[in-house]
C-alpha cells in the first residue's frame, strides 16, 4: 500500500525560477511535500506498539517527476489498519476459520464461528487529504532555491 503523488507545475514559471537546474528543483518541491503527508500520517496513524507509525516512510526518484508515502515491510500488517478487514475490507466477508470450526485468540470469552472484521483507517489517505501538496512543493522549491543562492 502506498501513495502516489505527482505535481504538475507550471513549468514556465518553474524555468523562469530554477534556471538550468529544474531536476534538483522538483526533487526538492517533491520531497517537501512528501515528508509532508509522511508527517501527518506518522501523526494519524493508530498507535498500539508504533511499529506502524515507525514504518511509515517517503521517497522520491531520482528524476523528480515522481514521490511516493508508504508502510514499509517493517509493519506488514499496515494495509488491513489502513483498508479494513473481514466486512470492511476489499472482499466484504465476515472472517470465517479456514481449517477449524470456530476462530479462538488470546481474550476472547470463548471460540467463534466468525467476525465481523475491523473498519479501515485510511491514516495515509486523511495525510494526503490533509496537506497542500502543491503548497507544500512550492514551499520546497523555495527553500531549494534559497539553499542555492547562500552558497
Amino acid at each position: 500500500m502506498d501513495l502516489q503523488i505527482k505535481v504538475t507545475p507550471d513549468l514556465k514559471t518553474l524555468m523562469k525560477r530554477l534556471g538550468s537546474d529544474i531536476t534538483g528543483g522538483l526533487r526538492a518541491g517533491l520531497i517537501h511535500a512528501a515528508e509532508a503527508i509522511e508527517g501527518k500520517a506518522v501523526k494519524g496513524a493508530p498507535v498500539a506498539t508504533s511499529n506502524l507509525a515507525n514504518a511509515i516512510t517517503s521517497s522520491v526518484d531520482d528524476d523528480g517527476e515522481e514521490a511516493r508515502v508508504f508502510v514499509s515491510d517493517a509493519a506488514p500488517y499496515g494495509i488491513f489498519v489502513h483498508e479494513g478487514t473481514g466486512l470492511f475490507g476489499p472482499k466484504k466477508q465476515r472472517i470465517r476459520p479456514k481449517k477449524a470450526q470456530a476462530l479462538f485468540w488470546p481474550g476472547a470469552a470463548h471460540p467463534v464461528r466468525s467476525i465481523a472484521g475491523m473498519q479501515g483507517r485510511p491514516f495515509l489517505h486523511d495525510a494526503a487529504k490533509a496537506t497542500d501538496v502543491s503548497e507544500e512543493f512550492t514551499k520546497g522549491i523555495d527553500q531549494y532555491l534559497s539553499r542555492r543562492r547562500t552558497r
